[in-house]
């Protein structure tokens, strides 16, 4: 995304922070959904390897979440050292959905950007 000249670095970073905040939102919530319904007997019973892919996935989704949040964060109160947690936080997410491609594409096109950005504001990188 980030290798298109057109595209600042601020814009990216922001679309990412967004980015994680709304589908750690989703994927958390969906997999606590499923833990849930599971657990009132609206959907049969799973075997234990799937609970624990469940928990796996929801603990995963909301720490992508608040990911997002701490990167939003460092960027509107000018917080290196919180956006650069959230930065870090993020790979986890994309390093465990890696067969799916679809987040893992997105996070290491963006990484960059957060570089990017990270130099130019707090010249850190």
């Amino acid at each position: 995304m980030c290798r298109v000249n057109e595209v600042s670095p601020e814009l990216c970073t922001g679309f990412y922070a967004w980015w994680c905040m709304a589908w750690g939102l989703f994927v958390g919530a969906g997999y606590t959904l499923l833990l849930i319904s599971e657990q009132l007997k609206v959907i049969p019973k799973v075997p234990m390897y799937y609970r624990i892919l469940f928990i796996a996935f929801a603990v995963l989704g909301f720490s992508y979440l608040l990911a997002g949040a701490l990167m939003y964060i460092g960027m509107q109160y000018d917080q290196p050292i919180v956006f650069k947690v959230g930065k870090i936080l993020s790979s986890a997410f994309a390093m465990a959905s890696l067969p799916l491609l679809f987040f893992t594409i997105v996070h290491y096109s963006t990484v960059r950007c957060l570089c990017q950005y990270m130099k130019r504001r707090w010249n850190k990188g």
